[in-house]
């Protein structure tokens, strides 16, 4: 009987006890911690981060529209303005995390700023013929590839896909910072997956947006036709052909070859190749994305679209390709792929300003630790989302490169390829030179 007066009182939490005392006059027992899985934090105010970060999610799409505009109009400026947008916003996005005060936001703001020195130097690097070159194939490769005008709506269609994917997205994390109960014990692995699902999601988003554009470009490009069926033939047969598969297993191969070449390059650039523990980490990080990059690289996305290959086998025909025209140095270090990085990057950076900016504004000071991960939300949010439209472009510019590599003397392509290969290497011939006479001059001096 007592049992079922402590079930009277959990149902009736108001009035339920003067039943069960009446009745039995025992005590409800405790109870137990595994009783309910969850409920929501009393104290907890719904709309104080899901606010900033559907914001966030507006300001992104913005963001991203703006930059495929830029690239498409203007690519010589957009370059240019990735490369002073990218560390300015960044290091705005940096004080305001800097504002939350407490041990996690030093951390993360102290490796915001080494982002933007890093990103500073690089801007002062990036100059001279690598960017007019960058800024020529990206004007040639979107021009030359002639899209139907249903390619942009179809690319609209799913920028608005990927809002409600973002929308619902910022619902699901703003309702594990509300639960509360024995499961959410386990909240940062429930945050954790939701992390990589986006990832996984919005990459897989963005190579359906590449390999669709990338196959109309090919086709262009190499035979000067438009593809039968159009645009939503294309894209269709992307989301529902066989494709997909390789699409979804590229999309989780590829995203760690670039983290591993680009960890990389940053300790060579930091180093100068003088630091040997250094410069013996730098060299295994090289020989392993070697590898990778051989069996599992970007450009092998044109022939999934244009040839039906599987991935790794497109990758490894591909990349073949480039070693056989000598162009497989050039292309891995084409401009490009650093534009829409730090376009991605400035989209994110200013969705993580504006949400942040928000938050540390409303919130109270009780809540303000939510500040910190609210700008690392929203920076995700802006920069998968700018990353998955700037696949239009960046797709134009690898089937630019695969045209090039299986027949260099289509008369479509032109002759930026090989004058800036000739440039690469009359610099690199004059650098050499130096180098000798410098030699040559301490050796007299000796």
């Amino acid at each position: 009987m007592a049992r079922r007066g402590g079930e009277i009182t959990a149902a009736f939490p108001g009035g339920g006890s003067s039943i069960a005392g009446a009745s039995t006059g025992a005590t409800t027992p405790a109870a137990s911690p595994y009783q309910a899985s969850s409920h929501q934090n009393p104290t907890y105010k719904p709309f104080s981060n899901f606010i900033p970060l559907v914001s966030s999610v507006i300001v992104s799409t913005i963001a991203a529209c703006f930059w495929v505009i830029l690239a498409v109009t203007n690519p010589t400026k957009a370059i240019k303005t990735s490369l002073w947008a990218a560390p300015v916003f960044a290091l705005a996005c940096g004080v305001v995390i800097l504002l939350v005060a407490n041990g996690a936001a030093l951390g993360i703001g102290v490796l915001v700023v080494v982002f933007v020195i890093g990103a500073g130097l690089y801007s002062c690097w990036a100059s001279g013929p690598r960017l007019r070159h960058a800024s020529e194939v990206l004007s040639t490769s979107v021009i030359g590839a002639h899209l139907p005008p249903s390619t942009s709506c179809l690319v609209i269609f799913v920028l608005f896909a990927t809002f409600g994917y973002m929308a619902f997205w910022t619902v699901a994390i703003s309702c594990i910072a509300a639960a509360e109960g024995h499961f959410m014990n386990y909240r940062m692995a429930y945050v954790a997956v939701l992390l990589v699902s986006m990832a996984w999601t919005m990459q897989v988003l963005r190579y359906v947006v590449y390999v669709a554009v990338a196959k109309l470009a090919h086709a262009r490009l190499v035979y000067g036709i438009r593809m039968p069926g159009g645009a939503v033939e294309v894209f269709c047969g992307t989301i529902f052909g066989p494709t997909f598969g390789d699409i979804c297993m590229g999309a989780m191969a590829v995203p760690v070859n670039s983290a591993v070449r680009g960890l990389a390059r940053a300790m060579k650039t930091a180093t100068g190749g003088n630091d040997e523990f250094i410069f013996s980490g730098q060299g295994c990080c090289f020989a392993v994305s070697d590898k990778m990059l051989g069996r599992a690289n970007r450009w092998g996305f044109v022939h999934v679209g244009a040839r039906g290959k599987a991935f790794c086998v497109a990758s490894r025909d591909v990349w073949s390709l480039f070693v056989l025209r000598g162009i497989a140095n050039l292309v891995d270090s084409d401009l490009t792929g650093s534009f829409c990085f730090l376009s991605s990057v400035t989209a994110g950076a200013l969705a993580s300003l504006v949400a942040g900016s928000w938050a540390l504004a409303t919130m109270d000071k009780d809540e303000k630790k939510l500040v910190l991960p609210v700008s690392i939300y929203a920076f995700l949010i802006g920069y998968y989302m700018c990353r998955m439209m700037i696949a239009w472009p960046q797709a134009c510019v690898a089937a630019y490169h695969v045209a090039y590599a299986e027949n260099p003397q289509n008369p479509q392509l032109g002759t930026l390829i090989p004058e800036h290969l000739n440039e690469l290497q009359a610099i690199a011939a004059d650098r050499d030179r130096h180098r000798v006479v410098e030699s040559k001059d301490d050796i007299d001096d000796s």
